[in-house]
């Protein structure tokens, strides 16, 4: 088992743990996972999905998003009562590869973003 660190984030959805030879993050709540932001970015950011809409585009006001193609509203998430849905707004979106042009339910480890 691992070490709970940093205790500022006790009050947080988010747990970090110092597993020895690596670092483990996790929360309960529903949320997209980023892999860096560029081609030799290392970081990995969670991006929570609040209860509702998660708007998702190139000037959305929840989660910013740049590279050829997108909206400024691209699409969104829907979060109801943890049952999380893709509205893709008109515009092109893939699920595990699969374009999507209606309102698609996501499950847990679905891939909707992924470009270089």
């Amino acid at each position: 088992p691992g070490v709970l660190l940093y205790p500022s984030l006790q009050n947080s959805p988010l747990d970090l743990i110092d597993m020895g030879k690596g670092l483990k993050v996790q929360t309960d709540q529903p949320h997209l996972v980023s892999l860096g932001s560029g081609r030799l970015s290392t970081a990995i950011t969670l991006l929570p999905l609040e209860e509702g809409r998660t708007m998702i585009g190139s000037a959305a006001k929840d989660i910013v998003l740049q590279g050829t193609g997108l909206a400024s509203e691209h699409c969104y998430i829907e979060n109801v009562c943890g049952t999380l849905t893709l509205h893709p707004c008109g515009n092109v979106c893939a699920i595990d590869g699969l374009q999507v042009k209606q309102p698609t339910r996501l499950t847990q480890a679905s891939h909707c973003f992924q470009w270089n």
